[in-house]
């Protein structure tokens, strides 16, 4: 008697852990499924349109200064990153009954793009609070140290750099055919060259390094332009009734300063994730596309996509609130023609 109350005693554990496991991996996929359709799917749209906007009022506004240049370059960046996102987070494409495996293909044309595009916007908002420092160091020499030209020979050579930085990757991979188990069928798919071992240390070592370098010249920067604009602060409080016309240059490169600050500020706190899952991806080679924690890799770069999105999508929120200029182009272009003034 005794020995059958303990054995029912143990089924009845088994199922209580097997319940508990069950409703955990529930859990996990309704989130995962939530954040790959629901979330990404409107944050994508509404970030697409709101860069749309932000394209449109700095080329209406003109690009004659530096600032505007880079800031019209991100949003450019910005909405090529949120394609990628987009495209690689919807779950309708599995569905499609073709002999592809979307996930492997995914990860060629447009993982990796995303990756550039990000890196772009990274190191074009280190370039503009560089930019912003040099402009309290050289009040009177910026606009001649740095030009619009300069400022786009800057933003290309950036770009490019982050461009070469494919070419391990694309050396070392091709698409081909082979039989997939999910699927029960042969697909197109990718596949990897004998090299694939030293380039995939290669590919995501560059991919953090230049994360890594650039987010420190952001912070850096960004604590330099902190620093200035809490002691420019006091300095108003103490000398407000001496301040006259000759400040308001002063004011505005204060109002750049600020705006600048918050939008490296926000991409900062987005691109944290990323930096440490990449560097598992260096030390870890299961944690891949095509490695045994594959489905652990696509989630969590699902996951740290929406990170990315959220900040593409709502820099449009800090240019309307922080920039006077910003705001009054955009009511020019959008408010008053929509009421036909």
């Amino acid at each position: 008697m005794a020995d059958l109350n303990d054995s029912s005693l143990r089924d009845m554990t088994a199922t209580s852990a097997s319940d508990r496991r069950l409703e955990q991996s529930l859990a996990v996929v309704i989130f995962f499924l939530v954040n790959n359709t629901c979330i990404s799917s409107i944050i994508g749209l509404l970030g697409i349109f709101a860069n749309t906007i932000n394209i449109t009022v700095f080329l209406h506004q003109g690009l004659g200064s530096s600032i505007n240049i880079s800031l019209f370059c991100i949003s450019i960046s910005d909405i090529f990153s949120i394609l990628f996102i987009v495209f690689a987070l919807n779950p309708f494409i599995d569905r499609l009954q073709v002999p592809i495996a979307f996930a492997e293909l995914y990860y060629v044309t447009g993982g990796w793009p995303l990756g550039f595009s990000s890196r772009v916007t990274l190191c074009i908002t280190a370039y503009i609070t560089a930019e912003r420092c040099l402009s309290i160091v050289f009040p009177l020499k910026i606009k001649t140290m740095i030009t619009p030209r300069r400022s786009k020979l800057i933003i290309c050579a950036l770009t490019l750099i982050n461009a070469l930085t494919l070419i391990p990757e694309y050396t070392s991979v091709y698409l081909s055919w082979h039989f997939s188990d999910k699927k029960n069928e042969t697909v197109l798919g990718v596949d990897f060259r004998s090299n694939r071992q030293q380039t995939q240390g290669i590919n995501f070592m560059l991919h953090v390094a230049i994360v890594v370098i650039s987010q420190g010249l952001v912070i850096l920067f960004a604590s330099i332009l902190v620093i200035h604009l809490r002691r420019q602060s006091q300095w108003m409080m103490k000398s407000r009734s001496e301040i006259s016309s000759r400040s308001v240059p002063c004011l505005r490169n204060q109002k750049s300063i600020k705006l600048v600050t918050v939008v490296a500020a926000s991409l900062t706190i987005a691109y944290i994730p990323g930096t440490p899952v990449s560097l598992v991806t260096v030390f870890v080679p299961e944690f891949y596309i095509s490695g045994q924690l594959s489905k652990i890799f696509i989630d969590t770069w699902g996951t740290i996509f929406l990170f990315h999105m959220i900040n593409a999508s709502s820099n449009i929120l800090i240019y309307y609130n922080m920039n006077a200029k910003f705001r009054n182009t955009f009511r020019e272009v959008f408010v008053n023609r929509l009421h036909g003034k």
